[in-house]
């Protein structure tokens, strides 16, 4: 079985770590943004670190050079000889999901590959090519990339795979497309691999709901993180901050039931835990907005916004965080 991981960024190194050092006879290739990166693995090795989540694990684990097989995505034309993948984990954010990565992972995937798509926000079918197998999927693990080969694993999730539905919109009556029983045997191969390697993996019928579920949780947590510039558990330090939450909640919950959308009276509380569980942790949009890099701002309060005006409702909380974030991605023209 051959793995192909597209994105080196902190979900990639992990879930790409975490199956090369399990023991198995699957074959895993990362596909890294920068020829550097890839060098310095190859070179070096990949170090993971567990110590703050499972102490039954070592707290440092070093995974040497002679195991790895990472490459950089823009130097793909020079293995054209190395087999074809059967699956592929995309992990990069939906950002860089563009028609040129398309194309080159379209040159590592054969007629039986299957896809997956680990991103945040919602997402758009537009660039896959239908007769492509490709999945939708989200994962709750906690993960930060300490150094260009070095990922922290921070915190113990859940991955949901589902099959594709055209997410570029929410439609009422827009359904998952369900996974009939020979599917799930094409696709059990890679859950297998997962779970071994430690993950805790679910085949799910609606994946809709749960991308939407963590979108919500998203749009409340990351711009007020990322604006403030706090750690997560530090939105539950005073009732202010809590009411600012509470009005994008509550916007959101709008907009779902206005398009139609499967929520849960239970993702309020749900938020609250996701600060508590992850109390200490930077989110990905702080941690963008840190770095001077474009957030996904876009595709989280973005996508509510737009689905807003779909169903004449307003969204003012999410239109102004969703403003003061894009204010911090990017300079005026000169």
């Amino acid at each position: 079985m051959i793995i192909d991981i597209f994105g080196a960024g902190a979900i990639g190194l992990l879930f790409y770590s975490k199956l090369i050092s399990n023991d198995s006879s699957a074959i895993i290739h990362l596909w890294t943004r920068t020829a550097e990166q890839a060098s310095i693995m190859n070179q070096q090795g990949i170090t993971i670190q567990t110590s703050t989540i499972d102490h039954h694990s070592e707290p440092q684990l070093w995974i040497p050079s002679a195991t790895q097989n990472a490459y950089a995505i823009d130097e793909l034309n020079n293995y054209s000889h190395i087999p074809k993948a059967d699956y592929i984990l995309v992990t990069v954010k939906q950002k860089d999901i563009t028609a040129d990565l398309v194309g080159k992972i379209q040159q590592r995937a054969g007629q039986h590959t299957r896809i997956i798509c680990l991103q945040n926000g919602v997402r758009t079918d537009s660039l896959w090519p239908s007769p492509w197998q490709v999945y939708a999927a989200i994962t709750t693990e906690g993960a930060k990339r300490m150094s260009i080969n070095e990922v922290h694993h921070t915190g113990i999730g859940k991955t949901v795979i589902g099959s594709r539905s055209n997410l570029s919109s929410a439609r009422v009556g827009n359904k998952t497309k369900s996974i009939d029983k020979e599917e799930q045997l094409l696709i059990q191969p890679l859950l297998n691999e997962l779970q071994q390697a430690g993950f805790d993996i679910l085949l799910s019928n609606n994946i809709d709901k749960d991308i939407y579920r963590k979108l919500i949780i998203n749009a409340v947590i990351n711009p007020l993180t990322a604006i403030w510039r706090i750690m997560n558990g530090e939105l539950l330090v005073s009732e202010q901050r809590l009411f600012v939450m509470q009005q994008l909640y509550n916007e959101v919950i709008e907009v779902y039931q206005a398009a139609g959308i499967e929520s849960s009276s239970l993702w309020w509380e749900e938020i609250l835990e996701v600060c508590h569980a992850t109390s200490t942790n930077t989110s990905s949009m702080l941690a963008d907005v840190l770095q001077c890099k474009t957030t996904e701002i876009e595709w989280i309060n973005g996508s509510i916004i737009k689905m807003g005006q779909d169903y004449d409702i307003a969204t003012p909380a999410n239109y102004w965080v969703y403003h003061l974030v894009e204010a911090m991605n990017r300079q005026e023209d000169n």
